[in-house]
């Protein structure tokens, strides 16, 4: 389990004074184990953004070119092979003295860096270096939207980063962050969630826990008449939650979604894949949106596949299920292997108009099974794994729909098909303050 320090302080006011140090001590002796933690802007020093103002051949190297740089104070001269470079680019540029983190993305240069100084090319002055993104220490894997050969360009098609002249590049990339990676044992999985390590470091520090506010959601349709769930096995899947949206809007998810993602390993796709991953993240609960118009009559059905029954998963691939797995079916076929993956024949697409959002949950051994068979592990598989509190689905559910609505994305319908029969409640648990006081050696009061 990963955390971003930057998404962690929105949660909890005042731990952005912590010291990574402090923060990593802190909490493994509270109770959450630290194993490591990265900072993300390492080796990364006096790296601008930088406006190209013109370019020319370089007279003796046909594979080098002599670009003018606006860098907000000054226009400087930088020399670079690189083959994507355009005028009116607005590209990352270490200034002369600064440091990148990889020469080239070498991984065997991360743990001090390059120096970049100033000096000549065949001849000509170069104040510096225009940066690709693996030489800033991250990849295309996160940032989709880089070239596979060439410097990293701010505004790119598709691109929502904002940048001018000057402005910090490492900033404008989400890189002044520090991501820790915990080892959460599976008698804690309410810590695998970010919600769940920041209610962690809020007792920790002595700091105030700031969750989400979700407010009702809703227009005056009913989801009703949208979709119908039936759930064919209780034991294997105890809740299953599902919400309407409709008037969907395709479109790239915003910047401080996107960077949360990306720090957490996760590449966004769209705002309504994006969504849905980042609450996975925030409340440890997985999720799934379907295109409702590949919801073949409407209904959702929860039942065990036919043995020898083949699936295509997202990914592409073709599976073989047995009988002992669980699978999302409509009216007329599979559309998702539950807790695992979903199905290429229900994916959100460029015109999706209206989409069904799944959360459920389903049994940890059921999933494990059915992982361990398929050869598939993934995000949500991991977590139902250990096993999840069913009450998380309609919030979870209802934090989809609210990001949802705030971004613009949609519509949403009014209540949720919630199949619930068996609802868990809280245990009580009864002690004594004498034996506490006993056995800690300590003396609690009873109040």
């Amino acid at each position: 389990m990963d955390t971003s320090k930057r998404w962690l302080s929105a949660l909890v006011p005042g731990l952005e004074n912590v010291s990574d140090k402090d923060y990593t001590d802190a909490m493994t002796l509270s109770g959450t184990k630290v194993e490591n933690y990265k900072r993300l802007d390492k080796n990364l020093e006096n790296i601008v953004v930088g406006e190209i103002v013109s370019i020319e051949k370089h007279p003796d190297a046909d594979k080098l070119k002599i670009c003018q740089v606006n860098i907000g104070t000054e226009t400087t001269q930088i020399v670079t092979g690189a083959t994507n470079v355009e005028v009116g680019q607005l590209v990352p540029v270490v200034l002369s003295g600064g440091k990148v983190a990889a020469a080239h993305g070498d991984p065997n240069t991360y743990e001090d860096g390059i120096k970049i100084k100033k000096g000549k090319l065949r001849g000509i002055e170069s104040n510096g270096m225009m940066c690709g993104i693996e030489e800033l220490g991250a990849s295309r894997d996160q940032y989709s939207e880089a070239p596979e050969d060439g410097i990293y360009v701010f505004n790119c098609p598709g691109s929502v980063r904002d940048a001018r002249p000057g402005d910090d590049a490492v900033e404008k990339l989400g890189l002044r962050d520090t991501i820790t990676e915990y080892e959460i044992t599976n008698n804690r999985v309410d810590c695998y969630s970010v919600l769940g390590v920041a209610r962690e470091a809020a007792a920790t520090f002595n700091l105030k826990f700031v969750p989400p506010v979700i407010p009702e959601t809703g227009n005056n349709e009913d989801v009703n008449d949208y979709i119908k769930v039936t759930v064919k096995d209780a034991d294997l899947c105890s809740r299953y939650v599902s919400r309407a949206i409709k008037n969907i809007k395709i479109a790239p998810s915003p910047l401080w979604m996107q960077d949360r993602l990306i720090a957490s390993g996760i590449r966004p796709i769209n705002n309504i894949v994006d969504i849905t991953n980042f609450v996975m993240l925030e409340y440890g609960q997985p999720l799934h949106a379907f295109d409702i118009n590949q919801v073949k009559g409407g209904k959702i059905i929860v039942e065990n596949a036919k043995d020898g029954e083949v699936f295509t998963t997202l990914d592409g691939t073709k599976r073989t299920l047995t009988d002992d797995m669980l699978l999302i079916k409509d009216a007329e076929r599979g559309i998702a292997i539950a807790g695992v993956m979903g199905g290429l024949n229900s994916e959100i697409e460029e015109d999706t108009k209206t989409i069904i959002v799944e959360s459920a949950n389903f049994a940890g051994s059921s999933v494990r099974t059915t992982s361990k068979k398929l050869g598939l592990r993934t995000e949500a598989s991991a977590r139902f794994e250990k096993g999840i509190d069913p009450n998380l689905c309609e919030a979870a559910a209802d934090r989809v729909c609210r990001l949802i609505e705030l971004t613009g994305a949609g519509k949403v319908c009014k209540g949720s098909v919630d199949n619930y029969p068996v609802p868990e409640e809280a245990n009580t648990i009864g002690i004594r303050v004498n034996r506490i006081n006993r056995v800690l050696g300590i003396e609690l009061e009873r109040q």
